[in-house]
């Protein structure tokens, strides 16, 4: 009997842990809808994101430090919150983001800097993408690069703020990704080199099923509809003086290595309309 129970015991210890190590997987999160005719201008305001609600609203408590350097969040060193949307029709996902940093480094042009990393998989398809990952027999380096890096599932390295005219790097052959029609963003901010203060990034990205290194002829968009989840994460990566050491790797993934897996991005929603 006392054999039994300390199984028992140890397996819902188990089951505990496993439950607390894959509870962002569980995690559902909600994207908002916006009605046509009222969609976001990207030009680094908030009001038209004022009707989203605040149970919209993805923070840095969600999220944790996987590099170690810090086992929760102080928001006097650096603080965050997303606001994610859509619009039916327009295959694109809108973002505000809001950041707070007690040191922005953005002036090397390199990625040593503030980044705001997002990984996108429109269709939740899920599996590998990036040429490091490639599946089976490790293929030719440069066949795996524009074959297989960033086609199922995108991944955007977002400078913040930019880096001069370059808003980010998106990481793969298909540069054409962070360009308009497909990409557009406006920054927002009053700060210099290593000071404190707050950010403003409003932004749209265009996912896609297969994204091809020759252009858009030939690549398949990810057709968002209503109450359809998508693949979604980021990460703030976190610089201070230092270019060396980063001062923090915040995931809202459980997983690190969710940058090049989209196994481990957490699902979102994509939300009908609101009543008004």
């Amino acid at each position: 009997m006392n054999g039994n129970l300390r199984l028992k015991r140890s397996l819902l210890v188990v089951c505990l842990c496993l439950s607390a190590s894959t509870n962002n997987f569980a995690q559902e999160y909600k994207i908002w809808q916006f009605p046509k005719e009222q969609l976001p201008v990207i030009d680094g305001k908030d009001d038209d994101w004022d009707k989203v609600p605040e149970s919209y609203v993805i923070s840095i408590d969600r999220m944790k430090e996987d590099e170690g350097k810090h086992a929760k969040p102080d928001k006097s060193t650096l603080d965050a919150r997303m606001k994610v949307g859509w619009c039916a029709g327009l295959n694109r996902l809108y973002f505000l983001y809001e950041a707070y940093d007690n040191y922005w480094r953005f002036s090397d042009n390199s990625l040593s800097t503030d980044i705001l990393e997002v990984v996108v998989d429109g269709d939740c398809s899920g599996g590998p993408f990036i040429d490091k990952f490639y599946p089976g027999k490790k293929a030719d380096v440069w066949k795996a690069w524009f074959n297989f890096h960033g086609c199922q599932a995108q991944n955007y390295h977002i400078f913040t703020p930019a880096h001069k005219e370059d808003w980010c790097m998106l990481w793969g052959p298909q540069v054409w990704l962070k360009q308009k029609p497909y990409a557009d963003y406006a920054y927002q901010y009053s700060f210099k080199e290593g000071e404190a203060g707050k950010l403003k990034l409003e932004f749209y990205i265009t996912p896609f099923d297969h994204a091809d290194a020759a252009g858009p002829e030939k690549s398949v968009p990810s057709i968002l509809q209503e109450n359809n989840l998508v693949g979604l994460c980021w990460a703030i990566i976190d610089y201070d003086a230092n270019p060396e050491s980063k001062d923090g790797f915040w995931n809202l993934s459980a997983e690190h290595t969710m940058y090049g897996n989209a196994d481990y991005l957490p699902k979102m929603r994509l939300m009908p309309l609101e009543p008004k």
